[in-house]
């Protein structure tokens, strides 16, 4: 099920100066895996052995294959997509019933801010998008006309849907389901584990105990930010489901204008390009609100989001933060580093050297972009990645990201990085979650400020983008991009062959 709306974004990268370290007597397991639904997927499992978090693990993804069959909107051979290619009554599953229903119920509660019968009008989009061509706004507003003013009848006692030509199009919420409902799995599967968190293209939901004994944290990312960039404000949920919509990587590029997933059901318009963010009791609450609240002037979905009993906070495009009460409940210390954490960090820490003479000019930055491929096997086992800055010498200058499966005794998989980092491999763990806009599947982009890892400006001068990916049962690469960073923009790429997808790096001012 390839979701096109925004999501909340569990990463597995490790937050540079920002790490937790996990208390030792938490047993924790943290898997990552790409093209899960068309995004990525993380699953955190604490206090369970490795062989209960394992079927914890399997038994989500069986239910989120399972679902993605029923809900999917992009498969030809989904339930939905037979449902929308009805031409009459049809009678439907309860988990198909169930998504439609709640739907239809917050397009009412929400006056038509949140509706799923947009179907036709996302097509038109998409015709769009191929074309390079404006959408027509009149062929919009009489798609969302005719879709609101349809008739949907819906019969419980039969679960039959007779859809009165509306396509639907429930992204918005079913998402959300399907992390309830494999969440759910995942907890039956595992009933020792003290708790579980389930993340899914940034929507989460969490139960029980985070990893320090407490509330899960949770960090907020600013818009299509870095993987590896410091979130901008952190949250502590506790058995409640996060997620997040607005402007990110899933934006319709149309010539060279931008537009936001969110439609506006009544015209079919891209809605304003804010940024919100809701924590609600349900996943599906959390991920329709998410939509319902971006489609609405910003005091009215705070005041709609409020009556839901959720907390909702809205970035304004132009910086603004606004928020319901008791948002600020859930915020958490703006410091999330441990002395304890900052004591292994600096173990982990070998500088290349005092900075050299002549400063990068004001304003630039390293950007680095990084694929993985999709690959279908029986034994695939998902790599573990790193990515740093190398000097002239060879020594390592800054670590940017690493992505891999819990326990940390594979982080030497990546030989060639920890031989250069001299790293012995003591607990650094990771935030828990962070919400952003959705993702890409496999795709991963990272920012180098020109710093090194003691937090020392590097001069100008040749370094080394390194891109190291192994993977457990599977091969090893590495790839370099060269880059004289000097007073002019530089750019370099590799290619990447197989699993080990393409990798690109610019170094200059950001680009908007």
């Amino acid at each position: 099920m390839t979701y096109s709306r925004s999501w909340l974004l569990a990463t597995a990268a490790l937050v540079p100066a920002a790490a937790l370290v996990q208390p030792a007597q938490a047993a924790v397991h943290r898997f990552h895996e790409d093209h899960v639904l068309g995004t990525s997927l993380d699953l955190v499992v604490v206090g369970a052995d490795a062989e209960s978090s394992a079927r914890a693990l399997a038994a989500a993804k069986a239910e989120i294959l399972r679902l993605d069959q029923v809900l999917s909107g992009w498969r030809p051979d989904s339930e939905l997509a037979r449902l929308n290619a009805s031409s009459g009554p049809l009678a439907v599953s309860h988990d198909l019933y169930r998504v439609i229903e709640q739907c239809e119920a917050f397009r009412t509660a929400s006056g038509g801010a949140f509706s799923a019968r947009i179907g036709e009008a996302e097509a038109l989009w998409r015709t769009a998008e191929r074309s390079g061509r404006p959408v027509d706004e009149a062929v919009l507003r009489d798609a969302g006309r005719r879709a609101e003013a349809a008739e949907v009848r819906m019969d419980p006692a039969s679960r039959t849907i007779d859809r009165a030509g509306v396509t639907f199009a429930v992204d918005a919420l079913a998402k959300g389901h399907v992390i309830d409902s494999a969440l759910e799995a995942a907890a039956r599967a595992a009933p020792a584990a003290k708790g579980l968190m389930l993340d899914i293209g940034g929507d989460l939901r969490c139960r029980g105990s985070g990893p320090d004994a407490g509330a899960w944290r949770v960090g907020l990312a600013r818009g299509a930010d870095a993987d590896n960039a410091a979130p901008v404000e952190l949250i502590r949920v506790a058995g409640q489901a996060v997620a997040t919509s607005g402007p990110g990587a899933r934006d319709r590029v149309i010539g060279d204008a931008r537009f936001t997933h969110t439609l506006l059901p009544a015209s079919g318009q891209a809605a304003p390009a804010r940024t919100v963010t809701v924590v609600a009791d349900r996943a599906s609450d959390a991920d329709a609100l998410a939509t319902a609240v971006a489609a609405q002037p910003a005091h009215e979905g705070l005041a709609f989001a409020a009556r839901k009993g959720a907390r909702a906070r809205i970035v304004e495009p132009d910086g603004r933060v606004l928020t319901t009460d008791g948002w600020s409940d859930l915020v958490a210390p703006a410091s999330i580093v441990s002395r304890q954490a900052e004591t292994a960090i600096a173990k982990l820490i070998r500088t290349a050297g005092p900075a050299r003479a002549t400063p990068w000019p004001a304003g630039f930055e390293v950007d680095v972009d990084y694929e993985i491929a999709y690959v279908s096997a029986g034994r695939y086992h998902r790599p573990f990645v790193a990515i740093w800055i190398a000097d002239e010498e060879g020594k390592v200058v800054r670590t940017l990201f690493h992505l891999g499966n819990h326990p940390p005794r594979f982080l030497d998989s990546n030989y060639v990085w920890w031989r250069g980092f001299n790293a012995d491999g003591q607990g650094v763990e990771k935030l828990g979650a962070v919400t952003r806009p959705t993702r890409d599947p496999g795709k991963y982009s990272v920012t180098w400020d020109g710093k090194d890892d003691a937090g020392n400006p590097v001069g100008q001068g040749r370094y080394t983008v390194n891109v190291e990916m192994s993977r457990e049962h599977g091969g090893h690469s590495l790839q370099t991009i060269p880059l004289d960073l000097g007073k002019a923009p530089a750019s370099g790429s590799a290619q990447g062959e197989g699993e080990s997808g393409p990798a690109a790096a610019r170094y200059g001012r950001p680009t908007v």
